[in-house]
């Protein structure tokens, strides 16, 4: 992530820098599924895909509350498993993930904050693919 870049949004939106630990832990998980080129192959998978072009921040939003992801509050966002990744609020994540990074291929999955700590679900995630499209595991 670029957080750098990023500090001021994540202060405004009450975001958190993960530690690279957990991002790469995510990234353990997206490794099990079956991949085609720079990205997760859809075709065995449950999922439903949005195309990106045309559509407004708010329908992105309502489009993934509709997916497991949409069951939790915060999501963490990651473009890496070398880095760190960014924990927000859901619609947040959703909203800006163009400005969380500048990759092509991004991954966000489902956090649920208790008691001070991060309990992510990573088979609730989306992909954002070639900027262009939304897949979300089922």
């Amino acid at each position: 992530m670029r957080a750098e870049e990023i500090s001021h949004w994540i202060a405004d939106h009450g975001a958190l820098i993960s530690t690279v630990e957990l991002a790469a832990a995510f990234d353990t998980y997206l490794c099990t599924l079956p991949w085609v080129g720079q990205g997760i192959d859809w075709r065995g998978l449950p999922s439903r895909s949005l195309k990106l072009d045309g559509v407004s921040d708010n329908e992105a939003v309502q489009w993934a509350k509709e997916t497991p992801m949409g069951s939790h509050t915060h999501v963490l966002v990651i473009d890496s498993a070398a880095e760190p990744g960014v924990i927000c609020g859901f619609e947040d994540a959703v909203r800006d993930f163009e400005l969380l990074s500048n990759r092509p291929e991004l991954y966000m999955c489902g956090v649920d904050l208790s008691g001070g700590q991060r309990e992510p679900t990573f088979e609730h995630f989306i992909e954002r693919r070639s900027f262009t499209t939304l897949n979300a595991k089922l």
